[in-house]
């Protein structure tokens, strides 16, 4: 049997903006046919539809503009066929590129479906109908991440150390040690008052996404045990590009318990 509450209705939309890069409100303009001649000739059937975009539910920044446009949509194996005439939510992803967009679904709602989102995004400061399904999805990242952390703590940096330690390759992280002051520990045996991380300093496409902490910054920050032979250096260190994140985040954490 299907579960169709209210809950389970907003768990497979989440799931679906999780899945689908760009989603949007269509109507379905031709069946067979395409907006763009780059699309594989081989792939053209009664499962390449032709949509004109109505209203961008989500999407990459370069993808916001398509309103009013036409996209070719290769209609996912399993899913029913649709109709000239037919308006619905479609998730997708990119297939080709070119004059015009070619994608591939990944799910589909009924556009009743997703109307609640359309009619609340012209209410509030929100840039797209599903903004606030991609903030539920972002903070459950973050709060999953810090459950694999070993201690999460708010604190303010008040000081910066190049540990000036001998580079053997040209990835070298170039490790730099950053002095906390904690004034919450949320998680972890971690003491209020002052502990150290060390964090790469290097620009290099290896280490450039982890946080680089400035004098005085104050945040929530998600440290991991220092295992190896850096450990003499200090008890943490930072390794994701989620481990520094705002003190409102901490809220976050706290719902997924």
């Amino acid at each position: 049997m299907t579960d169709t509450t209210p809950a389970a209705a907003s768990d497979q939309l989440t799931e679906l903006v999780r899945q689908a890069p760009l989603s949007f409100l269509g109507t379905v303009t031709r069946i067979g046919g395409t907006s763009l001649a780059a699309f594989p000739a081989d792939a053209r059937n009664e499962r390449t539809t032709v949509v004109r975009v109505d209203r961008v539910l989500h999407a990459p920044d370069a993808f916001r503009h398509l309103a009013g446009s036409e996209v070719t949509v290769q209609l996912a194996p399993e899913a029913d066929l649709l109709k000239v005439g037919d308006t619905a939510a479609l998730f997708t992803r990119g297939l080709v590129y070119g004059e015009s967009l070619g994608l591939t679904e990944v799910g589909r709602l009924p556009a009743e479906a997703v109307q609640t989102h359309v009619s609340l995004a012209a209410t509030t400061a929100d840039d797209m109908p599903f903004s606030s399904v991609q903030r539920k999805i972002r903070n459950q990242e973050i709060a999953a991440h810090a459950e694999e952390a070993d201690a999460v703590v708010v604190g303010t940096v008040v000081g910066l150390e190049d540990l000036g330690l001998p580079a053997y390759s040209e990835h070298a992280p170039y490790w730099w040690r950053a002095t906390l002051d904690v004034s919450h520990v949320e998680a972890g045996r971690v003491d209020a008052g002052r502990t150290d991380f060390i964090y790469p300093g290097s620009g290099d496409v290896r280490w450039r996404h982890v946080p680089k902490p400035t004098a005085g910054q104050v945040g929530l920050w998600l440290l991991h045990a220092t295992l190896d032979g850096l450990a003499a250096q200090a008890p943490y260190r930072l390794l994701h590009p989620d481990d520094y994140q705002p003190v409102q985040k901490l809220a976050a954490l706290r719902e997924r318990r």
